[in-house]
């Protein structure tokens, strides 16, 4: 019997999407009438701007509109333009305001701030540069997520991030980092006027908490059924959740969300057309997806990012939300092999694929770990679209799945 038809989009997908751009334009009407607002780059600050009620746009979420968008293209030619040689992703949203005439909806309001980090010099320099051209402060942060703990990472450090998360990050770092925060918590109080509230804190990291333990439903539902019951690109559609983190509109996304997917499942609807075989891609969505569908009926149901969603929550301890954040800020989520083995096999995915590009002949700890645990595992030296890809990922496919 065939499966009913899926429509193009999850309606919880059309919801966030609709709610992003009215967002945007209800920001510029509040800056328009005085009220502050941030631009920060991505697990930073956002949840304390949030609680200060400042809205706050993520720079990772504005580049990735862009590209969205299908500017990527105009935007680095604005970069190259004012001399920035080179394709820089991270550059778009600075290239946006450089020439806003085809900015996303309308473009963004003046910040009174952008929060950078030293994550690495290039996203700190786009965020001192942007800052120049809004004519407003940048404060950079100085340790985040990659931040290396007192100890070795644990393999299976996903165990650890809710409860446990201070065996993973260093006392030292995440007592400079709380202190760090709390000067720029009084910078922007003196700048924007605004009043933090610890009880205000510790409701949205509830709410967070909350937020994200519904996603992980939702990952849950997704990876037990078969017909897989969200496409991966609409996965990542819902990830412009991620920037309403510990609102009660955030929860109300994802609720929405998790209810659907829940209601697919029940009625046995799948997202794909020709369901065969069950892939994870180590990146975001295969550029040839629809390809290799229709060809091998093999379909990408998870990547990278399926699985980050839960890993946000922290337990607050000591009535402290401050240092629960910050030791998030430290540790968000680690890099292994075991990671996609564990997510893998939770979607119950038939094979993986990732991006190799120095491929020196010899297999990959990755490669390693995931065929030891049964998984087939393909490298390919690029996230694109073309005939040599395409040839790896459909020789891959008949010569170990079919």
């Amino acid at each position: 019997m065939a499966l009913p038809q899926v429509d193009n989009r999850l309606e919880a997908v059309n919801r966030v999407r609709a709610h992003q751009r009215a967002w945007i334009a209800e920001t510029r009407a509040r800056v328009d009438a005085g009220e502050p607002f941030a631009i920060c780059n991505g697990d930073e600050f956002e949840e304390i701007f949030i609680a200060m009620g400042i809205p706050v746009l993520a720079i990772n979420y504005w580049n990735f509109l862009i590209a969205a968008q299908g500017k990527t293209g105009h935007y680095t030619q604005v970069l190259h333009e004012h001399g920035y040689a080179g394709n820089h992703f991270f550059g778009l949203a600075l290239a946006s305001t450089l020439a806003p005439e085809e900015a996303p909806w309308g473009g963004l309001p003046k910040p009174a701030l952008i929060c950078g980090s030293i994550r690495s010099e290039m996203e700190l320099r786009v965020c001192e540069l942007w800052a120049k051209a809004y004519d407003c402060p940048c404060w950079p942060l100085d340790f985040s997520f990659p931040s290396a703990s007192a100890h070795p990472t644990p393999p299976d450090w996903w165990n650890y991030t809710r409860d446990r998360w201070r065996e993973l990050v260093d006392p030292n770092r995440l007592a400079f980092r709380i202190e760090q925060e709390k000067a720029l918590l009084a910078y922007v109080e003196n700048l924007t006027g605004r009043t933090f509230s610890l009880a205000e804190m510790t409701a949205s990291m509830e709410l967070l908490n909350e937020q994200m333990a519904l996603w992980a439903e939702a990952k849950q539902l997704i990876g037990q059924t078969k017909p897989c019951p969200v496409h991966v690109r609409d996965q990542m559609s819902m990830y412009q959740a991620m920037w309403h983190r510990g609102t009660p509109m955030g929860v109300e996304l994802i609720r929405a969300y998790r209810d659907e997917i829940a209601h697919r499942v029940k009625r046995g609807v799948g997202a794909y057309r020709n369901e065969r075989f069950r892939l994870y891609y180590h990146v975001q969505v295969p550029p040839w997806h629809e390809h290799i569908e229709e060809k091998y009926g093999a379909v990408a149901v998870a990547n990278f990012y399926s699985g980050v969603p839960d890993l946000y929550a922290r337990t607050i301890y000591d009535n402290d939300p401050l240092a629960a954040l910050a030791g998030r800020h430290l540790f968000l989520f680690g890099f292994n092999a075991e990671r996609i083995v564990k997510e893998a096999t939770e979607h119950r995915c038939d094979a993986v694929v990732a991006v190799e590009a120095f491929d020196a002949g010899y297999p990959s700890r990755e490669r390693q770990v995931c065929e030891a645990a049964g998984l087939p595992y393909l490298a390919v030296p690029r996230d694109a679209d073309d005939d040599e890809v395409r040839g790896l990922v459909g020789r891959f496919i008949e010569e170990r799945l079919m």
